[in-house]
């Protein structure tokens, strides 16, 4: 088990529980097979998390005027375009724009998904070109007046090894705008990730030098072991929450899920993960 220098046991005393690579694998496979639970399809398990994710995007993205939704090809990314649709039809005015390089492939569900975002009012597909502007834009946007938030929906759990082509230049220039170094106003979010930062391992801490640090991390279902980060990377979130009314008593005690007051047929799509008790040494 890590030290308390990392945070990991500390936040475990208290209740707390960060998921493994393998146990969010398997939790999500209970939950489509209805163990300890009523059983859901992958088709609603998404939609429900990119809706409650998108909850927690426009309660803490007061501002933003733009939402640039950057999609992966896997789950993370049919998370992202629900969130996409969802930001467009709950807020009066907003531009999205969706960045899906590889597309929905061979997936009915990703293709369906896709059309649903066509059909939707003020979102639209851009190019990288595109993206790489808004990036650029907002990182020399000294002033602070950037209206854009970027949603990171990249990569999810399953995520292995470097990151690779067509998504080098984007996550490059999305961790030059969000890293540790840059000085923003702790009250702004610009940047969001879908469950974990993209390009973090998920049963570890990310490479310190150059990592991705969103402004606002939101936990699908329960947070994930590389959000048990060391002291240095306290600030990896101005704001950490969970979302996702997926959990049951009986999944939470089969996962040591207990800290997580999220549950089916909650009233709120998500709440605060509360990681202030970490050891401060």
């Amino acid at each position: 088990m890590a030290s308390d220098r990392d945070g990991y046991s500390t936040w475990c005393r208290y209740g707390g529980k960060f998921l493994s690579a393998a146990e969010a694998r398997a939790l999500d496979d209970d939950l489509i097979a209805g163990v300890g639970c009523e059983a859901s399809t992958l088709e609603a398990l998404m939609r429900r998390a990119g809706e409650q994710a998108a909850s927690a995007t426009l309660e803490r993205a007061r501002d933003a005027e733009t939402f640039a939704v950057l999609c992966g090809p896997g789950n993370n990314g049919g998370d992202g375009l629900v969130l996409a649709r969802a930001c467009a039809l709950r807020r009066e005015g907003v531009r999205v724009v969706v960045w899906y390089p590889k597309g929905p492939g061979k997936s009915e569900l990703y293709a369906k998904l896709v059309e649903e975002c066509r059909a939707t009012r003020n979102v639209r597909f851009a190019d990288e070109a595109e993206i790489v502007d808004l990036l650029r834009e907002a990182s020399g946007d000294r002033a602070g007046t950037s209206t854009c938030c970027f949603i990171d929906a990249l990569f999810g759990f399953s995520f292995r090894g470097a990151v690779r082509e067509p998504y080098v230049n984007v996550m490059k220039l999305l961790t030059a705008l969000t890293s540790e170094s840059r000085i923003r106003d702790v009250g702004v979010v610009r940047t969001v990730s879908l469950d974990i930062p993209s390009g973090w391992s998920v049963d570890g801490a990310p490479n310190t030098d150059g990592v991705f640090i969103p402004d606002l991390l939101i936990s699908l279902t329960a947070p994930k072991r590389c959000c048990a980060t060391p002291a240095r990377l306290r600030r990896m979130a101005q704001t950490h929450v969970v979302a996702g009314t997926f959990l049951t008593d009986e999944l939470c005690e089969r996962y040591g899920l207990y800290a997580i007051p999220l549950r089916r047929g909650s009233e709120i799509d998500f709440a605060p993960l509360d990681l202030s008790r970490r050891d401060e040494s």
